[in-house]
């Protein structure tokens, strides 16, 4: 069951859309609580109308007029959720339910959930109030505590104002909810290494060679796998706090050089079942680090010298029966030497694609993998980075199931 929890923000009309879409899939049974200002901006009798089910707005819901409400909505609601949908995620109700407060129905009903019922927000609000400290803390408890976060998306906001603040567009909300229910304990068991962000090879104590990777990739994988109930070992070169995935089964492991991170992955290769390659590792380092900052002067020659493929040496140590899937960025998604990449690197299935997708939301991915002795193709078009997530955890799934 999806338990859907509205919060007061003008956004809660989005959410009556996402519920008449979640009601009408044949895998949803959808109740909705409410909070008592969410009904300032729309009311229960509409989303009883979409659910067919009563609506529960205060703790202690049942009375004379109400005897079809359930006595304890924040127990007898929240014991059955195999998802919990707050949408919108004001910074009120961020705030009370990372705290621990439970003097609301939505509040106690967040408290109440089972261990292993699925946790989704969609925060909205002003941009000023998204970005305080206190929110952006919130927000990384809620993760912290394995809360999967949607949104917000920046855009023209109620206030009138423009800025990050917006609520995840119903498809968006839809589609992430629909596929956790398809999706949930797919992987429960596996344990998935994966190698994300960018790599720095230092020239001196401040300089040095990198590039553009935000680790936004990495990061869906990885909220995608603890969905479909794996454990991660997350190993990440450095990337913003915000492009880094926080749940209770997800290990960090923090890196900076390309050596560091071969040395990571293979301390943690006999633990996995499946690996995932999309670090933006980088091909050459300095053949000598200077101690001290070098000064400015008319020019400099560097002498490089390659870096170990990380991907390659941490493939080639795992063990059979295991699952390896690498990132390609090539020119242009049908360059040949994608293919050469695969078998290089001991993968068995490989995405391609291009600079474009450093730093952006969404890319084009060409999927190439062994099956039955060959390799086949497959254009998967423009894909936001959590749809493409998705499918290439399918494919996992699929070969480990």
């Amino acid at each position: 069951m999806v338990l859907c929890a509205v919060c007061g923000g003008i956004s809660a009309y989005k959410t009556a859309e996402v519920v008449s879409r979640l009601v009408q899939r044949d895998d949803s049974r959808v109740r909705v609580i409410m909070s008592r200002n969410a009904c300032k901006f729309v009311t229960p009798l509409t989303f009883r109308a979409l659910t067919g089910a009563p609506v529960s707005v205060s703790l202690f819901s049942r009375s004379a007029d109400a005897p079809d409400h359930p006595i304890f909505p924040h127990i007898d609601l929240a014991g059955e959720a195999d998802i919990f949908l707050l949408a919108p995620a004001t910074a009120d109700a961020i705030a009370r339910i990372a705290r621990g407060h439970a003097g609301d129905l939505v509040a106690a009903a967040a408290l109440a959930l089972p261990a292993d019922c699925i946790r989704v927000f969609c925060p909205a609000m002003n941009s000023a109030m998204w970005l305080s400290p206190p929110t952006q803390e919130n927000v990384r408890r809620l993760e912290n505590l394995g809360w999967l976060r949607l949104g917000p998306r920046a855009g023209r906001l109620a206030c009138g104002g423009q800025g990050m603040g917006r609520m995840a567009q119903p498809d968006e909300i839809t589609a992430c909810i629909a596929g956790c229910l398809k999706r949930r304990a797919s992987l429960s068991g596996s344990t998935i290494l994966i190698c994300s962000g960018p790599t720095r090879e230092y020239l001196d104590p401040v300089r040095f060679i990198s590039n553009a990777s935000s680790g936004l990739t990495g990061k869906s994988l990885a909220m995608e796998a603890v969905v479909r109930g794996a454990a991660v070992i997350f190993i990440t070169g450095p990337v913003c706090p915000d492009h880094l995935p926080r749940h209770p089964r997800i290990v960090h492991v923090q890196v900076t050089t390309a050596a560091e991170m071969l040395e990571a992955a293979l301390a943690h290769t006999p633990q996995a079942n499946a690996y995932i390659f999309t670090a933006a590792v980088a091909d050459f380092a300095p053949a000598q680090t200077l101690p001290q900052k070098q000064p400015r002067g008319p020019g400099i020659t560097l002498n490089l010298h390659p870096t170990e493929d990380v991907a390659a040496a941490v493939s080639a140590r795992r063990r059979p029966g295991t699952v390896a899937v690498g990132f390609a960025l090539q020119d242009s998604l049908e360059d040949p030497s994608a293919e050469e990449k695969l078998r290089a690197k001991h993968l068995d299935a490989i995405v391609v694609d291009t600079a474009a997708a450093m730093e952006a939301y969404s890319a084009r991915y060409r999927f190439i993998w062994h099956e039955e002795g060959a390799l086949r193709h497959a254009d998967w078009g423009t894909l936001d980075k959590p749809t493409c997530a998705r499918r290439v955890l399918d494919w996992i799934s699929e070969q480990i199931s």
